[in-house]
């Protein structure tokens, strides 16, 4: 089972960005304590060595991102003249065991040429000092997308899936929360507008924007279940501007109103 795969019922929370640069031999020793969060590590520039427990080690460069288990002991050290670096610390919510307990230390994601985890990292470091209501979801959305990042990092074609539409499909799936024209994604994919909506409808029986817009309300049901913040937060956390719009959409998709959906999970 992969890394994302164990995060369909999983919600993420308490959320704490820490970026920086390290000298050569500094390093952190979790070896008494362990971790006490889950983490991802992503290297700007330089290296970091782990040493495990079990006499194994673990090195990441640059544009690599690692994932770093609860509870983990080990030591860490900075190996280049100078490293930069961002982590994203995280607690996770679900109904069973945490199911990032067993996993061990593996380098999960490679940036490529687009840049695309970097930029992700850039923006979290931009937002790591917010605390308000803002800020926790923005977090989480870059926390969400990251997962996406590397969920496609190896695509798999679905079954029954269109290969000339498969980059725009990811591109979606990764920023459904902005307003990208159609127009993109067909791009993305070097196909005419047309096509991309013609093989779309075909695959997922929707049109793109109604897919969006289902992944939105899919978010938003998520928020209205498990975080105490109103409607129209949640409305605007999800990608709705207009809140009338929303609920009625909402409604549409989930056969009960936010209100109901909130109410149920108190």
């Amino acid at each position: 089972m992969s890394f994302v795969e164990d995060l369909k019922e999983v919600f993420v929370h308490n959320i704490v960005v820490i970026s920086g640069v390290r000298p050569k031999g500094r390093s952190v020793n979790m070896q008494k304590c362990g971790r006490q969060s889950c983490g991802l590590l992503y290297i700007w520039s330089g290296e970091a060595v782990f040493y495990l427990e079990d006499k194994s080690k673990v090195k990441v460069t640059n544009g690599q991102l690692i994932y770093l288990p609860k509870n983990a002991r080990y030591k860490m050290e900075y190996t280049a003249e100078n490293t930069t670096f961002v982590v994203i610390n995280f607690d996770l919510l679900s109904e069973g065991a945490n199911p990032f307990e067993s996993y061990d230390f593996s380098v999960v994601a490679n940036d490529d040429t687009s840049h695309a985890i970097a930029n992700i990292m850039s923006k979290f470091e931009l937002c790591g000092a917010v605390q308000n209501a803002s800020g926790m979801f923005r977090k989480s959305e870059l926390f969400y997308r990251l997962l996406s990042l590397i969920h496609n990092s190896n695509p798999c074609i679905e079954s029954g899936q269109y290969p000339q539409i498969v980059k725009g499909v990811m591109l979606l799936k990764q920023t459904y929360l902005e307003n990208l024209p159609i127009e993109e994604f067909a791009k993305y994919c070097n196909v005419s507008v047309s096509t991309f909506r013609q093989l779309f409808r075909r695959q997922y029986e929707m049109s793109p924007l109604q897919y969006r817009n289902m992944l939105r309300i899919q978010r938003a049901k998520q928020l209205l279940e498990y975080d105490n913040c109103t409607i129209a937060e949640v409305a605007y956390a999800s990608g709705f501007d207009n809140i009338g719009y929303f609920c009625r959409y909402y409604k549409k998709l989930t056969g009960e109103t936010p209100k109901q959906t909130k109410e149920k999970s108190i």
